[in-house]
């Protein structure tokens, strides 16, 4: 394993100007190690839950964008601001294909954050084998157990009600990245999971990351309050 990698994992990072946490910070240092494919660099956010990259709850690309002179596709069911390349698009595993299609994504930006509440691993999955980002963010469901692979269903129908129930587990998101050739290098919890294409991990150790165990301490947080419904624990 890459020295960088071990580094990243074990480090708590402060939150940064612009993210909800301390993502800021974990993409400048992976993006200092593995760099950028695109001229200026290219970012994807959704769900953007904003009209301005300074607002809402935290972006993970504004510091890119603001502060790094990246480009960014931004993208949320309730917000749109043409001045920052922001579009009000509904999105569902079905057809996100098609909207990185038509906003001109390249087949491999340097970063794409995904933040849904809801079907966000199986958009992650329905991305992968067309879009091969250096760098994918996840959101993650804190409440689960580190070794239970637990996911929102692949409904769109079905929404976040304010409580546990939403989301993907770690070990779910780390699934299905390792079926694609990804891994976990970093977690900012409870918010988000960091996965690096494995071609950009590769050295002569035989290991790109730690193991999933490296964050145990990352689950069974309580953030939210219990399912409102507890039938649809189903």
């Amino acid at each position: 394993m890459k020295r960088w990698v071990g580094e990243i994992a074990a480090t708590t990072f402060p939150r940064g100007r612009h993210s909800q946490g301390g993502q800021d910070a974990i993409l400048a240092e992976i993006f200092r190690h593995v760099g950028t494919a695109n001229a200026p660099p290219f970012a994807v956010e959704f769900g953007f839950d904003s009209d301005s990259l300074e607002g809402g709850f935290g972006s993970n690309a504004a510091r890119l964008v603001l502060e790094d002179g990246w480009r960014a596709l931004l993208l949320d069911g309730g917000h749109d601001n043409a001045a920052i390349n922001l579009h009000r698009e509904f999105l569902t595993p079905a057809n996100i294909v098609e909207v990185f299609e038509r906003y001109g994504v390249p087949t491999e930006p340097d970063y794409v954050s995904i933040d849904l509440d809801s079907t966000d691993l199986w958009i992650f999955r329905a991305l992968l084998p067309r879009y091969r980002a250096r760098v994918f963010s996840v959101e993650y469901n804190a409440h689960f157990p580190l070794e239970a692979a637990i996911t929102f269903p692949d409904d769109p129908g079905q929404q976040w009600e304010g409580d546990r129930g939403y989301g993907a587990s770690l070990a779910a998101l780390v699934s299905v990245a390792r079926e694609h050739c990804y891994s976990l290098v970093a977690v900012e919890p409870p918010l988000d999971a960091f996965f690096v294409r494995d071609d950009l991990l590769t050295d002569d150790s035989g290991t790109l990351a730690p193991p999933l165990e490296s964050w145990r301490d990352c689950t069974l947080l309580p953030i939210h309050p219990p399912l409102r419904r507890p039938e649809r624990a189903d």
